[in-house]
């Protein structure tokens, strides 16, 4: 995956964030959604842009959007 790519992320899928002061919240999806893949963070984390936030989510829990044109 490149940066800017479309990911798609299935419903009970966690995703990780850190706030300002450094306190660690988790959000769990409750439905499918898309993200913006950001960057690789460790090898098997993603950082990605979902739901407004900049978060970490396992790369086996993601699948690439691929065009269908």
């Amino acid at each position: 995956m490149q940066q800017g790519d479309l990911i798609y992320i299935p419903q009970d899928v966690n995703l990780w964030s850190r706030d300002d002061s450094g306190a660690m919240s988790i959000i769990k999806t409750s439905k499918p959604i898309t993200g913006v893949f950001l960057r690789k963070e460790a090898c098997n984390f993603l950082r990605i842009y979902a739901k407004g936030i900049e978060t970490t989510v396992k790369s086996a829990s993601v699948y690439p959007m691929v065009s269908t044109c």
